[in-house]
């Protein structure tokens, strides 16, 4: 297993009593990171990837490339139904973007030779990433939703698959934009505040899109995903801008490079604490251990009349 794939902390093994399902998948999300993380050296992909040759050390990939990823893998909750988002960051000065590319479809290979799933083409983790795009448009008319997507859930629930050293400066540059030097001591982080609650308010616009006539069929499921996962990634975001208040500006980024680019749990854990956070994580789990089973996902993967006749799905809402 590589540096990047810590084994599961020991804060995080104290909640296995109220969050057992919460542990295993953890374990399992650790397991099968660590394997893809090793696997990518070693798949074929085009006669010129040369992406690793005479890497030293071995498997380490060029300079000014990393993989993120996202979702439920970057979330440590990944189950044998969840698909492996992720998408390629390269620095312009230092990689091609063609060079992201052939990294990207090497993941992929890879994913595919250890059986996890991929997901639907043409989303926000179907090609490379401009680290300068992802720090330098927020806000503007260049700020589209693949980006700003890409962007919170790096911030929000990213890790490194590989490529380290690219994803950290990122994140640098990312809380250097949110946390400028102008910015009084007193007030939180309210840039990173704003993109948090704008993001998450894009998501709630998005699922109201995407359940829509034709499309209403998977409500249930993508509802209950909504006021459970979604929301957990917000309030992490929001925990995390609202604990830089009182402090000074190096004393903001610096906290912000402690919670940001990690799972959005682990950041709870930080600020809350395992005893406080404890009966939360409870309820989550049953979220997830009931998401775990093909039968429930096929059962509430349905209108909403039908979804709310469901008992799995009250049962549900009321944990949430």
């Amino acid at each position: 297993m590589t540096a990047d794939h810590a084994p599961v902390a020991a804060g995080f093994t104290a909640l296995e009593a109220d969050a057992p399902h919460l542990v295993q998948l953890r374990r399992r999300t650790e397991a099968q990171l660590g394997r893809l993380s090793d696997a990518l050296p070693t798949v074929p992909v085009l006669d010129d990837d040369d992406l690793f040759r005479g890497a030293e050390p071995a498997g380490v990939i060029e300079p000014g490339l990393s993989v993120v990823v996202c979702g439920s893998y970057g979330r440590g909750e990944a189950g044998p139904q969840a698909d492996l988002d992720s998408y390629v960051l390269y620095e312009p000065e230092r990689a091609a973007e063609a060079r992201a590319r052939v990294l990207a479809r090497r993941v992929h290979g890879a994913a595919k030779a250890a059986g996890i799933r991929q997901p639907a083409d043409g989303g926000a983790f179907e090609s490379a990433q401009s680290t300068d795009a992802l720090i330098n448009t927020i806000g503007g008319v260049a700020d589209v939703n693949q980006i700003t997507t890409r962007r919170l859930l790096m911030l929000l629930e990213g890790r490194a698959l590989a490529g380290e050293a690219v994803f950290r400066r990122t994140l640098d540059g990312l809380i250097a934009t949110y946390v400028q030097d102008h910015h009084g001591r007193d007030d939180p982080a309210t840039f990173l505040l704003n993109d948090v609650i704008r993001y998450y308010r894009s998501i709630c616009v998005d699922f109201e899109m995407k359940t829509r006539g034709a499309e209403a069929k998977g409500w249930g499921l993508r509802n209950v995903k909504l006021v459970f996962s979604r929301k957990l990634l917000y309030v992490s975001g929001v925990v995390a801008a609202a604990e830089t208040a009182a402090l000074a500006v190096e004393e903001k980024r610096r906290l912000l490079g402690g919670l940001l680019g990690r799972p959005p749990i682990d950041r709870m854990l930080d600020v809350c604490g395992p005893m406080a956070l404890a009966p939360a994580l409870s309820h989550y789990d049953r979220f997830l251990a009931a998401l775990d089973d093909p039968a429930n996902r096929a059962a509430l993967d349905v209108p909403p009349a039908e979804a709310r006749a469901l008992p799995l799905y009250r049962e549900l809402k009321d944990e949430a």
